[in-house]
């Protein structure tokens, strides 16, 4: 999967995510077909298990982006976008239950 998304300050850059997951294929589906079919359901929890680390990934991006605000000075920004941090989080820990409980 490849994600291009515009970031605060006018840059852009590309994220590149592979989509994988964990089966008994030791890492290579090649000659074993039949062993590496998966059911909806797996499918769906791979993909929900991507989306919690790809969005724990963007949550530090911004904890980032806010220490850079503080260190700029901007204490108020800072705040904000650690606030935005702290709800991103909280989101992320509710689709990490929903995982949990697929599982």
């Amino acid at each position: 999967m490849h994600i291009h998304h515009d970031h605060v300050g006018g840059h852009s850059h590309d994220h590149s995510h592979e989509h994988t997951h964990d089966h008994s294929c030791e890492g290579s589906c090649a000659g074993c077909a039949s062993k590496c079919e998966h059911t909806p359901m797996e499918e769906l929890m791979a993909l929900m298990q991507y989306m919690v680390n790809h969005n724990a990934a963007h949550a530090k991006e911004l904890a980032d982006l806010a220490a850079q605000l503080e260190k700029a000075g901007n204490h108020a920004a800072f705040e904000q976008v650690m606030a935005a941090v702290s709800d991103f989080e909280k989101g992320n820990m509710r689709l990490s239950m929903v995982l949990a409980g697929l599982k």
